[in-house]
């Protein structure tokens, strides 16, 4: 966690631009997209998103906008949000700057252009100014020092700012929405009973272990309507193909997996066709499938991305 104190929508907006970091190559995708056509409304409907989650859990009046006048409030969206379980009900702003790699490359005064930008919102928004999230949107590799130099210089003299660098803002960018659902659903809810109970169903089990079992497990509840999946969708995992084309190292056998989870999480029956999926050992896991599809509409794919980012990191760990 980046944050200490409240959960609020700008705690879960730093948690998820500091969430991970893409490799510097993936950043020259920033060259691609135009601040306006894709940059900026790419970055509102993830801030939407994050709000929208909070709310499904807190409620909470909010608004995003991409401001027409950023010369009077220095930010390329503006979030307000209030709640009486936050601040006493008094509303709230947070706002982001998105700095795209044409302006990093074209502005020599870069720099100056940000902080006069910085003071503009916080003159705008005053004491209601939660934080304000600089997004870097350039080629981490190729403009690397200047990254550096921006960063540095404001993080040593402006406590409410977030620097969000290259390779971290580009991961924010192709973040899908199931991993926003559910880095909200840990932070608001870390101790609930279910999603504990979750975590320890699948505490040190590795992460194709993990990802093979999610996949089986919402396949046969989705596709077969029970907890049986065939000997081909076990070889043939896609979800478990896609971490080994990310992640060389972990390749193995599925054959292997699936003898080692046999027992725990997977059995063999003369009346199941293929594999039974032990329910005991996942119960806890397919209810919080079926909040997540209640809450959030998740289901096939997105729900396996939204089960995994919730439960890969106890799979890591014993």
């Amino acid at each position: 966690m980046h944050f200490k104190g409240q959960v609020t929508p700008a705690s879960i907006l730093e948690e998820l631009v500091l969430y991970a970091q893409a490799e510097p190559e993936e950043t020259e995708g920033f060259r691609h997209p135009s601040h306006n056509n894709e940059l900026s409304p790419r970055f509102l409907e993830k801030t939407e998103r994050i709000l929208s989650a909070f709310e499904k859990y807190v409620p909470l009046k909010y608004e995003v906008q991409a401001p027409q006048d950023t010369d009077v409030e220095g930010a390329d969206i503006v979030a307000r949000y209030s709640s009486e379980r936050i601040a006493d009900g008094e509303e709230r702003h947070i706002a982001l700057r998105i700095t795209s790699l044409d302006e990093v490359q074209s502005n020599d005064d870069l720099l100056e252009k940000i902080k006069a930008d910085i003071s503009r919102s916080e003159k705008y928004s005053g004491a209601r100014l939660e934080r304000y999230y600089l997004l870097l949107c350039t080629d981490q590799r190729r403009h690397g020092e200047r990254v550096r130099a921006i960063s540095a210089e404001l993080k040593a003299g402006k406590t409410a700012v977030t620097v969000v660098e290259p390779a971290y803002a580009w991961f924010f960018f192709t973040m899908e929405d199931a991993m926003i659902d559910a880095v909200t659903d840990k932070l608001l809810y870390p101790e609930d009973y279910v999603r504990c109970q979750a975590r320890e169903q699948v505490a040190g089990i590795g992460k194709r272990k993990l990802i093979l079992l999610l996949s089986c497990l919402i396949h046969a509840i989705e596709e077969r309507g029970g907890f049986t999946v065939s000997d081909d969708f076990l070889m043939q995992d896609d979800h478990v193909h896609e971490f080994e084309a990310d992640d060389p190292a972990g390749r193995g056998r599925l054959s292997e997996d699936v003898s080692a989870m046999e027992g725990t999480f997977f059995f063999r029956d003369a009346d199941v066709d293929g594999f039974g999926i032990y329910q005991d050992s996942v119960s806890a896991i397919v209810a919080m499938y079926y909040d997540a599809k209640v809450r959030y509409g998740h289901t096939g794919d997105d729900a396996v991305h939204y089960l995994h980012t919730f439960l890969e990191q106890s799979a890591w760990s014993a």
